[in-house]
């Protein structure tokens, strides 16, 4: 079968209990991997984009994709990671997760009365009420109405104060009221982005479906709609207490596989970094030992507060990160987080010597492509605009660690779900969710041990980098256990 959109057409075989195809072809996928940047994937536009024709040929874009794949070196990629991936990913939203129907309702009533409260706090700070979700209100009382100091904070393109997450954070210690707003904001958006939604989309069996997009982002990574179950916060009560209402059927438990550390351990591998090997070789902590070379004090002395400054700044090195966005995001002076990111770099040196070898790769070819053989068109790096040139070479830095951390863990899926069908386990072991470097299975409690003696070394063992693969499992009775 080659056609566009399988997933959702292996979908309605399964509903009316017909046989998957054993051989298969996406040409949507296809065309994504020749071009991730490209948001249509459409026949009608590929035929338009590619063939320079109106009318649409299945062989024809076919014969297209083929050709292209091969002259990319992406036919490995595509048959053996991307088509294998599809009726699995197609059988994960057909089964969907169960939701708790009473918890939601009443968590959604607890919240709301907690948001009624915080708005009455807002109001009597502000000296009466306004509309909080307006930004440009919102702006007015507190930049005009409390006159609260917008030193240091971004304004719009029309010229106010921006009244953003990062303004808020900015300025949460200049006024209490931001403190309420805050917190408001947080409730409101959980309520409204997933406490109701999800008794709307919960069918009659209460379980909700997402929607898997293999398609959707630039460096391979799948991504989720309808609810989108990959963004659901983490940390805090009330965000413990939203995941807590998905459940699993009665009998059986919740498995998390989490990689660990997965793309600082690809940025390992890749750089070749004595110092960041040794350290996941041996199983040492790598944000101690980054913090015990950023600071220059001995390992035993790095303190809570260096090792999360540490933190910040190697997953920060993954995305290319400035010591503008660095400052931001540690709370840190300009000046400091220039710093502290200088001594990284001397410390870290081999880092810093591939990330110029991928920047002058991006700008030398227009593309980067990661050890998987995944490609990313980069035509920017080139520009002579200096912010497009940047942003450019910080997705060239980024895609080869992201996309081949993205690739393993579609290879483990892949993998996994080979082992479950061979096992029999398909009703027995079901794998849920994706959440960026985590599995998510719902298993039977009579053979979760054997289970997870099962999947956690296959995982491991899903791609051979320079240090070894680590997976922490987690099991519990709803999703909050699993935090």
């Amino acid at each position: 079968m080659t056609d566009f959109d399988l997933k959702e057409k292996f979908k309605t075989l399964r509903r009316e209990g017909a046989a998957l195809p054993k051989t298969f072809c996406d040409l949507g996928v296809a065309f994504w991997l020749l071009n991730p940047d490209e948001a249509k994937h459409e026949p009608e536009y590929l035929s338009e984009r590619y063939l320079h024709t109106k009318s649409i040929s299945k062989k024809a874009l076919a014969a297209y994709a083929e050709k292209r794949l091969k002259e990319y070196k992406l036919e490995a990629l595509f048959r053996d990671v991307e088509l294998p991936l599809i009726p699995i990913l197609a059988e994960m939203e057909l089964r969907g997760i169960a939701v708790d129907r009473k918890a939601l309702q009443a968590l959604d009533a607890e919240l709301g009365k907690k948001i009624t409260a915080l708005a009455k706090d807002i109001y009597r700070t502000a000296g009466g009420p306004f509309n909080i979700n307006s930004p440009k209100q919102l702006g007015q009382i507190l930049f005009e109405k409390l006159a609260i100091s917008g030193e240091g904070v971004k304004k719009t393109k029309g010229g106010a104060v921006s009244t953003n997450i990062d303004t808020l954070m900015t300025i949460k210690e200049r006024h209490p009221i931001v403190k309420y707003i805050l917190e408001y904001r947080e409730l409101f958006k959980l309520q409204s982005t997933y406490v109701k939604p999800l008794q709307e989309l919960a069918d009659t069996n209460g379980r909700v479906h997402t929607t898997y997009l293999q398609t959707g982002t630039s460096t391979g990574r799948l991504s989720s709609q309808n609810p989108n179950l990959q963004n659901i916060p983490t940390g805090g009560e009330w965000a413990n207490r939203v995941r807590s209402v998905f459940v699993p059927e009665k009998g059986y438990a919740f498995v998390s596989f989490d990689y660990s550390q997965i793309e600082l351990r690809v940025l390992a591998s890749l750089c070749g970094d004595p110092q960041m090997i040794k350290a996941f070789t041996e199983g040492a902590d790598i944000h101690r030992l980054t913090a015990a070379n950023v600071f220059n004090v001995p390992i035993a002395n790095v303190t809570p507060e260096m090792r999360r400054l540490a933190k910040t700044l190697n997953f920060g090195v993954v995305y290319g990160m400035g010591a503008q966005a660095f400052a931001k995001t540690s709370g840190l002076s300009f000046t400091e987080a220039k710093k502290f990111i200088d001594e990284y770099f001397h410390d870290f040196a081999q880092v810093k010597t591939w990330q110029e070898e991928i920047k002058a790769f991006a700008r030398t070819h227009g593309y980067v492509v990661n050890r998987n053989g995944r490609r990313r068109l980069l035509l920017h790096a080139t520009s002579m605009f200096r912010g497009e040139a940047a942003e450019a070479e910080r997705a060239a830095i980024n895609m080869p660690v992201q996309g081949l951390a993205a690739d393993i863990v579609k290879i483990a899926m892949v993998n996994v779900a080979a082992e479950i069908r061979r096992r029999k386990w398909d009703d027995a072991v079901r794998m849920l969710l994706t959440i960026h470097d985590e599995l998510l299975f719902e298993v039977r409690k009579d053979i979760l041990k054997e289970a997870i003696g099962v999947i956690q070394p296959i995982m491991e063992r899903a791609y051979t980098l320079e240090v070894p693969l680590t997976v922490n499992v987690k099991t519990g009775t709803t999703w909050g256990d699993l935090a």
